[in-house]
């Protein structure tokens, strides 16, 4: 009996790696007023960014319906094969439950859902992850197993423009937000335990940036490791070299990030996201 895995759009997997690593992508969504877009599927970030700055209004973001869950699980179950469904974190979005609701609908004993508590290559690295062990035979409980204590050692850290898109999406609270945009000041952020928090702020993106690398270094070893970005790939590049030589060995990658965590970042946005061991 073969395992599969699951994951959505926010774990911001190539269609390189979804192919090569045999992983189901299930996409959120991105609303325009009337039009919707699957996440990673009908937009480039690049067109995302730019139907964002010229938006008047705010995207809205929704979670996968059950019914696209299901879907999913019954191509797979259809073979007989056993799934592993892990997710963006449910304390910031409702897919989670809408894939629990859809295991059950299909069959929650040949099902197991995870919520990573994590979002971008943070998840991206556990489906990988679980799909590796597929690939090596192991069964739908040990998979299950190794992705629940991955949970914790999870981490996604990074540095907004302004903390404007979080305030007007309903994330962070309204007085950091204008704190932000008078000062000039870069807020860096961090999930923690699936929720956005903040970790400190830097007078300029140079400082800020600095201080990612300052609280990489500080979580000590790491097993994975990508640099994520909204719309600055340039930067996401320097970021990577000036960190390439802290991790030898260790192939760090370059992540895009997605429509539906872009709405909630806006662009402009770098990071790290990562595995501890």
């Amino acid at each position: 009996m073969v395992v599969r895995i699951v994951t959505d759009s926010t774990a911001d997997l190539t269609q390189e790696q979804q192919q090569a690593a045999g992983i189901t992508v299930v996409p959120l969504n991105v609303h325009f007023g009337d039009r919707v877009f699957r996440d990673h599927v009908d937009l480039t970030t690049d067109e995302f960014f730019s139907r964002l700055r010229a938006s008047a209004q705010l995207p809205r973001t929704s979670q996968p319906a059950v019914g696209v869950f299901e879907e999913a699980y019954r191509a797979l179950r259809r073979n007989g094969d056993e799934i592993v469904s892990v997710h963006l974190s449910s304390k910031v979005s409702g897919t989670y439950n809408s894939a629990l609701m859809a295991a059950k609908a299909v069959d929650e004993k040949a099902i197991e859902v995870v919520d990573s508590l994590s979002t971008s290559m943070a998840l991206g690295f556990m489906a990988l992850e679980g799909a590796k062990l597929a690939r090596a035979g192991k069964d739908r409980a040990t998979i299950t197993e190794r992705l629940r204590a991955l949970v914790p050692k999870a981490r996604v850290i990074c540095v907004v423009d302004t903390l404007t898109y979080l305030e007007r999406g309903g994330r962070i609270g309204k007085a950091r937000a204008l704190l932000g945009s008078l000062l000039n000041v870069k807020p860096i952020l961090q999930l923690k335990d699936g929720e956005v928090v903040p970790v400190g702020r830097a007078r300029g993106r140079p400082q800020a940036l600095g201080k990612l690398v300052e609280l990489l270094e500080r979580d000590g070893h790491v097993s994975q490791l990508a640099v994520m970005h909204g719309a600055a790939p340039a930067d996401a590049e320097q970021l990577r070299e000036r960190v390439a030589a802290s991790y030898p060995g260790l192939d760090i990658l370059l992540t895009e990030i997605g429509a539906v965590l872009g709405t909630h970042t806006g662009p402009g946005v770098i990071g790290f996201t990562y595995l501890v061991a």
